[in-house]
């Protein structure tokens, strides 16, 4: 842990356009990935997770967004101690919260796996509510802002991600954003709301005359993403 305390602040003290940059963030993600709930608390309240939104809103690091929320999904996932961290950095600034989510729905290339480990990670708080509550976590869903965001926007967030991507343009840097799509149906299914969804797709197709624009492209980039990842066993686990 003392190498791993060594790294982070390194990568803390790194300019955006550093060449090193990548190759820290990567070294700390990889450990936060084989950590505890514990590490992710420390590393958060040693300045990542702030250092990690202001990357996000710095125009002068737009060339390591993907980066930024790459690790900024490690270091919350699962873990409601750094949400109720990262809800207070994102409320400390007047309109902090929207510039952060406007760079996050703007990007979905880059952000769509920051999105997905924020989608489980409120999935699993909300099947643990009654004893976050009973433990005394800082985390209470009802104030959370990102699940205020996903509660008022997930339909439009699951059209654009079944969009963003093409079956002529999908390679393997953006195949993710499929990935995430696909976590959201699985999730509304599981809720019973897929047809509503699905109905709620067409009637926007039809209502914006683009008729088969989502679902059709979507379901093209589904054979695709069948035939990729039939031999890739790993890439499916994970």
């Amino acid at each position: 842990k003392k190498a791993s305390s060594r790294i982070l602040h390194i990568f803390l003290r790194e300019s955006p356009d550093s060449t090193y940059r990548f190759w820290l963030a990567s070294c700390v993600e990889a450990f936060l990935r084989g950590s505890d709930a514990r590490s992710q608390v420390l590393m958060a309240q040693e300045g990542l997770l702030a250092h990690l939104v202001e990357g996000v809103l710095s125009p002068a690091s737009s060339g390591s967004l993907q980066t930024n929320l790459d690790l900024l999904g490690e270091l919350v996932k699962a873990n409601p101690e750094v949400f109720a961290i990262l809800n207070q950095v994102l409320r400390e600034q007047p309109g902090r919260y929207n510039a952060f989510m406007q760079v996050v729905v703007s990007n979905l290339v880059d952000s769509n796996v920051f999105l997905r480990s924020v989608l489980l990670s409120l999935e699993l708080f909300a099947a643990h509510k009654e004893r976050l509550a009973a433990i005394g976590s800082r985390y209470v869903m009802e104030d959370c802002l990102l699940q205020r965001f996903l509660a008022h926007n997930t339909l439009r967030l699951l059209r654009d991600l079944m969009t963003v991507v093409s079956v002529d343009d999908v390679n393997q840097e953006n195949i993710c954003c499929l990935n995430t799509a696909l976590s959201l149906l699985i999730l509304a299914r599981a809720r019973g709301h897929l047809d509503r969804y699905i109905h709620a797709l067409r009637c926007w197709e039809v209502a914006n005359n683009k008729v088969g624009e989502v679902t059709l492209n979507f379901l093209s980039l589904l054979k695709f993403w069948k035939e990729y990842y039939l031999y890739r066993g790993k890439d499916c686990l994970s």
